[in-house]
């Protein structure tokens, strides 16, 4: 069987693959999806830095999709239809690094519960609640990862929150923080994405093309924010927003940080005395996100400024690589 994938075949480079599917297992369930999402700050990091034409790897993750066919033992988990999300494809029918391998049109996936941890990180396959839109249900697992980070640090009513960065991860964060109760401020450089971030009712925003942000926090806060989260991956972003932290407070590393020459010491004078890694995806926060965009408390659709079909992969990955001004959620369709 054919299927379609959005590969990074080489460093920068990006394009809609056919792919062989692997046969189906007793064990295995075969999902025809119907949207995904692109987490642009995990996908760029490996397009740009892990990609190679000898190790093509499909990208993505937590994609929606329908049982289109099942093996015979699976059968007892699961049936023909089901909506399910799962991490990325067992088998992704495309190179040896498969890159999680969520856009993949006909992504295979075990389900044996004797070798996999249906609810455990990076292996989970969940069934989506009835009423809730593919294209939405699409960013549970980015929300998810917002939801820990929210989570993690105990945020409490009456807490201020800096957010740091107006990607899909900082939009769901920000939110995740203010249904914890807390007064949330998010900055970004690009009007589109502090655009968004008012439409999804954030308390404050700060335009860091135009203000200092330590600054602009001081002003509402003048004793600075009890927790900053960045969701920016950037460690000059991060040094330079410490002075917004009141003392002893908290900081959640919400953005991959990659190598670089952070300066621990900026910590040490600030007196931060604790720090959150929430780096997973948690089925029970996939789950969380989803019931909250069901009430109604978690918005996706300020946060969607892009929906594209396959015949749009390589313009809309060239525009997330090279214009991140253009953009805040993309999510495709595979209808």
């Amino acid at each position: 069987m054919i299927g379609q994938a959005i590969v990074a075949v080489d460093k920068g480079k990006v394009e809609l693959r056919e792919v062989e599917v692997p046969p189906l297992g007793e064990w295995d369930i075969r999902i025809q999806l119907e949207a995904t999402a692109v987490s642009a700050g995990t996908e760029s990091h490996i397009i740009n830095t892990m990609a190679s034409a000898e190790d093509p790897g499909v990208l993505g993750y937590a994609p929606i999709g329908h049982i289109e066919d099942i093996g015979d033992q699976a059968k007892t988990l699961f049936a023909l239809g089901d909506r399910v999300s799962y991490f990325g494809a067992t088998r992704a029918g495309v190179g040896p690094g498969y890159r999680c391998g969520g856009h993949l049109s006909h992504g295979i996936l075990n389900v044996n519960p004797q070798t996999r941890d249906l609810l455990g990180p990076d292996q989970y396959c969940i069934k989506l609640p009835d009423g809730l839109a593919s294209e939405h249900a699409a960013f549970g697992g980015i929300a998810a990862v917002s939801s820990m980070g929210a989570t993690m640090p105990g945020t409490k009513p009456g807490d201020k929150v800096l957010v740091l960065g107006g990607g899909v991860i900082g939009q769901f964060a920000a939110q995740h923080f203010r249904m914890h109760g807390a007064e949330v401020a998010l900055c970004d450089l690009h009007t589109k994405r502090l655009d968004a971030a008012r439409a999804c009712g954030a308390d404050h925003i700060i335009d860091a093309a135009q203000q200092d942000t330590v600054e602009a926090v001081r002003e509402f806060w003048p004793d600075g924010a009890d927790i900053v989260s960045d969701t920016t991956g950037s460690y000059r972003v991060v040094e330079a927003s410490v002075g917004a932290l009141k003392r002893r407070g908290k900081f959640v590393f919400l953005g991959w940080c990659k190598g670089s020459d952070f300066n621990l010491e900026r910590f040490h004078g600030q007196n931060v005395f604790e720090a959150f890694f929430p780096w997973t995806l948690e089925p029970a926060h996939v789950q969380h996100s989803w019931r909250m965009m069901l009430q109604g408390g978690l918005r996706v659709d300020p946060v969607i400024s892009h929906r594209g079909t396959l015949d749009q992969v390589s313009a809309l990955y060239n525009m997330i690589l090279t214009t991140p001004e253009k953009h805040v959620g993309v999510v495709f369709n595979w209808a």
